[in-house]
């Protein structure tokens, strides 16, 4: 009997650390759960403040936003007030689709000075007096604010807003808000003290390299401790009764107790896994469904790039037919009308294009006059104000190469790598632009003068979202993007004097079989080239 009860104590004893030493493994495996629901919630929030600053982005080139100089300029007191009531709605409207803004001012370009401001009073959107808005929106505790240029112009007026964080942490984990608080970068909410002894502190990094400054947040969980081990508990207050049971009956008791023992450990085990597994499954599925509404956003404000060259160009040549029509100059009016429409076929085409995103090689190729596409290029951009600057030179080769290609990407990526050459030279220096045959390849080369790519920057100049410019990072990888559609390639590299040089190689076609004048013009297509 002797030899039976210490028997039987030790069993209890392994029993007692076998649950303490379960309740650990317990915490372990909660700790990690939470851990991964807060990573979890952090990119939630990311992909919120993306979608915020995308729809920021729209509501900026928004035309009623984007047209603000005519309608603060319009002479008919009842346009400029239907034009005025027309921007007002348009910005209550965006209040009204997101909550968490707390008050938008927009600017005029040159003074600075605020032309329309709302704001939310009990949760409600309302405007607010423009004389009384501050010069700018200052950083609060709680809150983030962001800028954005109106419209295209080379001198655009600003959108100015400021965001309640708490409302977008309701946005990212709408059940679980109350359990989250974020750290901004300039000391935001901090952690009250002895909060540890009681709490488990969870954080996870929040980052934005769109918002300017870029966004560099800590997002924090606190877990209390007695609901994370409430089950451990109650598993450890049954076993206690089972071993009080188990000193009362002894011998009797021992082998059942054993055998209870060993199968509720084994009950436990499995069903700590399995919750375990099917917890991390739903947390993985929600991170990609998370990623998936980033790249969403990030989709958007590339086609949004892409738009807005023939936007502003576009405008331009609208200000120019102002200035024609008065004077009466009915030529060049109608020259400037040509123009324009060229922008809005071009717009259309990208916009199509996007229905061939999935698979960009159903979008339709032809035999095409290469030297065409791009001198046409050439002219859109010569007609541009903005680049009128730059000194455009276009050295032919002579030949009249022919390729097989999409007129309206070609043309896009012409008026892409154009438009940033043309932003570099100085007064009185060129952008030198040259066509020639090698073999069985057409090299497109545009250079212009300026101070030239930094060496640690050219490995990186065709990644996605990458940029030294301030803008959205697309403009040279859809480019490359569209060389590759080609089965040509694009490369950058610095020239021996001064300035950068971008060269496009495209297979030649050896003969032509379609007679020059049925090819299409960069901007005449039809649907289907979308």
């Amino acid at each position: 009997m002797a030899l039976l009860a210490v028997l039987l104590l030790g069993i209890n004893a392994l029993a007692l650390w076998g649950i303490f030493y379960a309740g650990g493994e317990a915490r372990k495996a909660a700790l990690e759960d939470l851990r991964l629901q807060t990573i979890a919630n952090a990119r939630s929030l990311e992909a919120v403040l993306a979608s915020s600053r995308a729809d920021f982005v729209f509501l900026s080139q928004s035309p009623p936003l984007a047209d603000y100089r005519e309608a603060l300029n319009e002479p008919d007191p009842m346009r400029r007030r239907w034009r005025r009531l027309d921007m007002e709605s348009t910005l209550l409207l965006f209040f009204a689709a997101h909550p968490e803004v707390e008050s938008v001012v927009l600017r005029e370009a040159k003074q600075g000075k605020a032309f329309l401001a709302a704001g939310r009073r009990d949760g409600a959107p309302v405007l607010e007096p423009a004389g009384d808005a501050p010069l700018s929106l200052q950083r609060r505790e709680g809150f983030l604010t962001g800028m954005w240029p109106l419209g295209g112009s080379a001198d655009p007026g600003w959108l100015e807003a400021s965001l309640d964080v708490r409302k977008l942490l309701d946005i990212a984990a709408p059940t679980e808000s109350s359990k989250l608080r974020v750290l901004q970068d300039d000391g935001g909410e901090q952690p009250t003290a002895g909060q540890s002894e009681d709490v488990y502190l969870i954080s996870a990094s929040v980052a934005n390299s769109d918002w300017q400054p870029p966004l560099d947040w800590t997002l924090q969980r606190l877990e209390p401790r007695s609901g994370l081990v409430a089950s451990i508990s109650t598993l450890a207050d049954r076993y206690r009764f089972t071993l009080i049971l188990n000193l009362t009956l002894m011998v009797g008791a021992l082998v059942l107790g054993v055998i209870a023992f060993r199968q509720a450990r084994r009950s436990v085990v499995l069903e700590a896994e399995n919750r375990h597994q099917a917890e991390v499954r739903e947390l993985e599925r929600q991170v990609l469904h998370q990623e998936r509404l980033a790249t969403i956003g990030q989709l958007a404000a590339g086609i949004a790039h892409e738009i807005n060259n023939p936007l502003e160009g576009m405008s331009n040549y609208l200000s120019l037919l102002k200035e024609e029509i008065r004077d009466q100059r009915k030529e060049a009016a109608l020259e400037m009308i040509s123009k324009v429409r060229e922008g809005l076929e071009r717009a259309s085409g990208i916009t199509r294009q996007v229905l061939t995103f999935a698979d960009p090689a159903q979008a339709p190729k032809s035999e095409l006059e290469v030297e065409k596409v791009l001198d046409e290029s050439i002219q859109f951009v010569r007609g541009n104000p903005a680049y009128r600057q730059a000194e455009i030179r276009f050295s032919p080769s002579g030949e009249g190469p022919w390729v097989l290609g999409n007129s309206v990407t070609l043309s896009q990526l012409f008026l892409n790598l154009l438009l940033n050459a043309c932003q570099q030279p100085g007064e009185g220096e060129t952008v030198e632009v040259a066509c020639r045959v090698r073999g069985e390849e057409v090299m497109i080369t545009i250079a212009d003068q300026g101070p030239g790519i930094p060496e640690e920057v050219l490995p990186k100049i065709f990644e996605p979202f990458f940029s030294t410019r301030q803008s959205t990072g697309l403009g040279l990888s859809v480019c490359l993007g569209i060389a590759r559609q080609h089965e040509g390639r694009l490369e950058a590299e610095n020239r021996d004097g001064r300035g950068a040089a971008f060269t496009l190689y495209l297979p030649r076609l050896a003969s032509a079989s379609a007679p020059p004048q049925e090819q299409r013009r960069p901007f005449e297509t039809s649907r289907e080239a979308s």
